[in-house]
């Protein structure tokens, strides 16, 4: 059983209609609809190198400048 309050352990979709049997929500209400981040927010600013993770590196290499 979920942590959310409104959630009664019956996870049953109605895909006719959309709605879960047990609490009466839309799937999208259950998981939520994921909201991108802001494009800026995912570039390095000028002069902040970007650290590839070691298993990363280690398949595509470190690049170069």
């Amino acid at each position: 059983m979920s942590g959310d309050a409104l959630c009664v352990g019956v996870c049953m979709i109605d895909w006719d209609s959309g709605v879960c049997l047990g609490c009466g929500r839309t799937a999208d209400e259950i998981n939520g609809v994921p909201v991108a981040p802001p494009s800026d927010a995912l570039l390095p600013t000028a002069g902040q190198s970007v650290v590839l993770p070691p298993n990363v590196a280690a398949q595509v290499g470190e690049g170069s400048d």
